[in-house]
């Protein structure tokens, strides 16, 4: 005989918050330090290219005086290209930069970022910190 899982009406207050600790410790929180780690990434790269990433408030404005461009790929007939694509001007022409990844979940419980930059042909790891326990 399998007991059915009552819906959140039918538990205790006790119950209902276990799973909510439960829930905010096995998907919140893992989710948090991954949309970290991706923000780390996007800052290094606004670093490289001259963007004082301190000043949260004016990172806009200084893309757009040092002719910054990002967009962010969430097309899902190209799942592996989801996350962002960093471009530089000059005059009217887009050079394309970098492509940072969405963060990824590794076998070992750890989270990476990887950033493509293009005019170097260079792929940087970033990350690998353990979001599961």
């Amino acid at each position: 005989m399998t007991e059915e899982l009552k819906t959140r009406f039918e538990i205790s207050a006790d119950e209902l918050e276990h799973r909510m600790k439960l829930q905010d410790e096995f998907h919140n929180d893992p989710c948090r330090k991954a949309v970290k780690i991706l923000e780390a990434a996007i800052d290094s790269v606004l670093k490289k290219l001259g963007v004082n990433v301190e000043d949260t408030e004016t990172i806009p404005q200084q893309m757009d005086a040092l002719g910054i461009v990002m967009t962010e790929n969430t097309d899902e007939r190209t799942p592996k290209l989801n996350g962002f694509f960093i471009f530089t001007t000059k005059g009217v022409d887009l050079i394309p930069y970098c492509w940072i990844g969405a963060a990824r979940l590794e076998h070992d419980g750890k989270c990476y970022c990887d950033i493509q930059f293009f005019l170097d042909n260079r792929l940087e790891e970033t990350g690998g910190v353990k979001i599961i326990k």
